[in-house]
């Protein structure tokens, strides 16, 4: 039996079906790839965000800011609180040494002016004494001369230095004196005289 070879397709079929794969491959590698690319596209693509959560962001950016500019000033508000306290405390110190200084010196200058006072008292009880002692020897003077003769006393005057003459006779009883100065040389007992009576007019002033 003979077997039957199968047929070659004629010319114009392999012709047809090369333009039917053409076709087909065209569309393949240019439509797929081309939407397949921009579904690529679309993943790498960014989203936008939303304007809404934009806005949010701004807000939440602008807080954060105005929270870190207020604990800054809030530290920088501590530091000059903590140095302002410092400054008081050494201040509270130096014016405690101070008063301190101040109560010795207030102590110091009581005891200066108590010392002052003593000596004050001291010097006037001193002149004092020594005017006592003075009153003391001239009225023993005066009594001397009183007890001797007025001559001999005149005598004794006429030498005698005037203001020595003038104490003396100022101790002296006015009749003793009187007659004292009678015996003694007109000059002298006129200068006793004035300056008896001068002192007189300035104990009296």
């Amino acid at each position: 039996m003979r077997y039957l070879q199968p047929k070659k397709p004629g010319k114009y079929v392999m012709k047809y079906k090369r333009i039917i794969f053409t076709f087909v491959f065209f569309l393949f590698f240019t439509l797929k790839p081309a939407s397949l690319f921009s579904d690529e596209e679309k993943t790498e693509k960014p989203e936008e965000k939303p304007v809404q959560e934009t806005k949010e962001s701004l807000q939440n950016k602008e807080i954060r800011q105005t929270i870190e500019f207020y604990e800054k000033k809030k530290k920088e508000l501590e530091s000059r609180e903590k140095k302002l306290a410092e400054r008081e405390e050494k201040l509270n110190i130096l014016k405690g040494s101070l008063d301190e200084r101040f109560e010795k010196l207030k102590i110091l200058d009581k005891k200066i002016k108590q010392a002052l006072a003593n000596l004050k008292k001291e010097k006037d009880l001193h002149e004092q004494n020594i005017i006592m002692r003075e009153e003391k020897k001239f009225k023993d003077l005066a009594k001397v001369y009183e007890n001797m003769k007025a001559k001999k006393a005149a005598q004794i005057v006429n030498t005698m230095d005037l203001d020595v003459a003038r104490k003396m006779f100022s101790y002296m009883r006015p009749q003793v004196a009187g007659k004292i100065l009678a015996n003694t040389n007109p000059d002298k007992a006129a200068a006793i005289s004035k300056a008896l009576t001068a002192k007189e007019v300035l104990m009296k002033k």
